[in-house]
């Protein structure tokens, strides 16, 4: 299994309306019907500020590669730029494939 692991810069500081456009355009929901997708979340900063942190594990690397080249999931990317500081120069995000994991 694979994390995909997104950080988002709130433009302005203010991570709701991130959390709004995640939810007007179900972009979990629609994550979660790609094929390989185990689950994703989005969370906010506990401290208040600071970057969004979008995740999703994975089954494996091509399910997450089938995600990236879904035309869908550049729906509504202009109002996202508006959204995200430095969107146009790319936002930083990784990849990690899960070596050790425990649940209860």
């Amino acid at each position: 299994m694979i994390r995909s692991v997104l950080y988002l810069e709130p433009r302005g500081g203010d991570p709701q309306g991130l959390v709004g456009f995640y939810r007007r355009h179900r972009v979990l929901e629609r994550a979660c019907e790609q094929e390989g997708c185990l689950g994703a979340e989005l969370q906010l900063p506990a401290g208040g500020t600071g970057a969004v942190l979008v995740t999703a594990l994975w089954r494996d690397a091509a399910a997450y590669q089938g995600w990236l080249d879904n035309p869908g999931r550049t729906a509504g990317a202009d109002e996202l730029a508006e959204l995200v500081e430095g969107f146009d120069s790319g936002v930083k995000g990784e990849l990690y494939e899960i070596a050790v994991e425990a649940r209860p």
